[in-house]
This record gives structure tokens, C-alpha cells and sequence, in this order.
């Protein structure tokens, strides 16, 4: 794959009641690499749709960080069913947040990112290249 996938704790608590697995992650983060994906919000922020197949409402909507070259993580995000129709999901405020949290992920070498593992704040994931 060329890049490491990591899940951060605030993205596990979220979803931890939804049949949101790895595989879906994976296969997730393979349309974000190559272009697939629902907005880019500036600073290495994605957003990117999910499907759960659990009805119309079940679908997830995530934030992502990912520039080429670095690692993708999943950070946040929230059920369809909790979006307002015709509403702006992240306002400014928060999305510059997410910005911020970026800059320090993709500035972070494979020694902060295994400490980040060993504390318990993200945990990596192990995707399947065939």
C-alpha cells in the first residue's frame, strides 16, 4: 500500500456500536489514496462517505487525514442519521481544529507514531495488499 493506516481512539469511541470493521477501513483507504473520496477540506482534511448497509440512514460519514506520501488516519466522524439535510456537517471552527490535528499527525516520524500505539491513542491497522 505504500503508507501505514491508523484508527485514532476518538474515531473508535464514535463508532463503537456500529458494525464498522477493519476491512471496511481498508478498503476505505484505498479509495482515498487513489481519489475517491466525498470533499477534500484543505490542510490534508478528507471527508469520506461509508456505507453500512443498515438502511438508508446507515451510512457514516468519517474525517480522514492524508497527504501522498504520509499516513492515513481516520480521526472522527459521525452517522448520516445525525446530519442536518441541507446543514454544513463541520463548521469553521471545528474544521480548523481537524487542520491542526493534521499538521502534527503528518509531522510526526514512525518513533511518535509507534509511542502514539504503545499509549493507546491511535492503533494501526493491518490491511490486506493482494
Amino acid at each position: 500500500m505504500g503508507f501505514t493506516l491508523y484508527v485514532h481512539k476518538r474515531f473508535d469511541r464514535v463508532f463503537k456500536k456500529t458494525r464498522l470493521t477493519d476491512s471496511v477501513l481498508c478498503y476505505a483507504a484505498g479509495d482515498v489514496i487513489t481519489g475517491v473520496f466525498e470533499a477534500d477540506l484543505g490542510g490534508g482534511v478528507i471527508k469520506k462517505r461509508l456505507a453500512l448497509h443498515q438502511g438508508k440512514r446507515g451510512g457514516v460519514r468519517t474525517v480522514i487525514f492524508f497527504r501522498q506520501g504520509t499516513n492515513l488516519v481516520y480521526y472522527d466522524g459521525w452517522g448520516k442519521n445525525l446530519s442536518r439535510k441541507y446543514a454544513r456537517e463541520i463548521d469553521e471552527d471545528q474544521l480548523d481544529t481537524y487542520r491542526d490535528v493534521a499538521r502534527m499527525f503528518f509531522r510526526a516520524n514512525s518513533e511518535v507514531m509507534s509511542l502514539l500505539v504503545r499509549s493507546g491513542m491511535v492503533r494501526e491497522v493491518k490491511c490486506n495488499e493482494n
